[in-house]
């Protein structure tokens, strides 16, 4: 199937949210570092992202339902092994632990990227469903409702710790579009991860668009550079 036209004749669109509408601010690297110089450690922002980027690839797993399944205490378990594994040279674990989990669930650690707002505003002036579909739990919900550019979508929000499966799972998109209203055919998801938006997506029946803001164009599958780019490309056939 050729996947590259299809998308534009999407009629309701799922954004993630981290990487695509959010970013942590200042970032998750800078926020490690500073739980653990509050406890007298200092290490290194590369060191600090790099462990960061090999815990956080490893999923922690709902016995009960196998692969990709979460709910809310399994995401709170898989970030305390997380934190453990970033900053093991810290005294009390625990303590950083909750900082950061406190950290990342507050309006002010994160930031709309500033294509976002006028992105939304022209899909909703156009009547085109959006809702936003995330790896996040909970917290997403109070992060959005204090952030303005996010303010009227905090009630189209999907969520991997209430659906109970994360992507690529089927199982979320299908959640996703049930949230919409709308059958997979009729619905694109726009993200920043290849394999969790895209290529998930596709294979749940959905179309699938890569935001890669660094414009380096390496994918298979079709691609923006920017919010602005996705609203012209599809809704004004350029």
């Amino acid at each position: 199937m050729n996947h590259r036209g299809r998308w534009r004749d999407a009629e309701g669109i799922i954004f993630d949210a981290v990487g695509t509408l959010i970013r942590p601010w200042p970032s998750v690297a800078e926020a490690y570092r500073a739980a653990a110089l509050r406890q007298g450690v200092a290490i290194a922002a590369e060191e600090t992202r790099a462990r960061f980027q090999i815990h956080f690839a490893s999923d922690e797993i709902h016995a009960e339902r196998g692969l990709l399944s979460t709910d809310e205490a399994t995401e709170k378990r898989r970030w305390r092994r997380i934190v453990a594994g970033v900053l093991p040279e810290i005294p009390d674990p625990d303590r950083a632990f909750d900082e950061l989990w406190d950290h990342f669930g507050r309006p002010e650690s994160w930031r709309a990227f500033p294509d976002v707002a006028p992105a939304l505003r022209s899909l909703e002036s156009m009547g085109v469903p959006v809702c936003v579909g995330s790896n996040f739990d909970s917290r997403l919900r109070t992060v959005v409702r204090g952030l303005p550019e996010l303010e009227n979508w905090r009630d189209e929000l999907v969520i991997s710790s209430e659906v109970g499966y994360k992507k690529p799972h089927r199982s979320f998109f299908e959640a996703a579009c049930a949230h919409l209203g709308m059958s997979p055919d009729r619905v694109a998801c726009v993200g920043d991860d290849l394999e969790n938006d895209v290529e998930g997506a596709i294979q749940a029946g959905l179309s699938g668009v890569f935001l890669d803001r660094s414009a380096r164009g390496e994918s298979p599958f079709p691609w923006i550079s920017t919010l602005a780019a996705l609203v012209q490309a599809r809704f004004h056939g350029s």
